[in-house]
């Protein structure tokens, strides 16, 4: 039962992650959409190392629309601590194996 609720909360955290991929504009992002973005890809990355510039890739493209400073003040922001704990909170609670399956899930994924 506790395996079924990680990866279930894990799937919906990748369908989110994908979801903003997909729907990218040049307004602003979320503070808290990007920490919980900003925390799928680090921890996919230590899920699967070697998938780490597939990763990096993923986040890059979230982020092309947006400049630098305006990713900087989301990251200084109360939400973006907030999101980015929440995130974490449940990816932790995550099996290895759960992880990396929908690790590959969110990578395969494309716009």
């Amino acid at each position: 039962m506790k395996t079924n609720l990680s990866a279930v909360c894990v799937l919906a955290v990748v369908v989110l992650a994908t979801a903003l991929a997909e729907t990218r504009t040049p307004s602003s992002i979320n503070p808290k959409s990007l920490a919980r973005i900003e925390a799928i890809a680090s921890y996919c990355e230590k899920a699967d190392p070697k998938s780490e510039s597939g990763y990096q890739a993923k986040l890059a493209g979230v982020m092309d629309d947006h400049p630098e400073d305006e990713i900087q003040r989301d990251r200084n922001t109360s939400k973006y601590r907030h999101g980015m704990a929440q995130a974490n909170e449940t990816l932790s609670k995550v099996t290895q194996t759960t992880g990396v399956r929908a690790c590959a899930e969110f990578l395969a994924e494309t716009h």
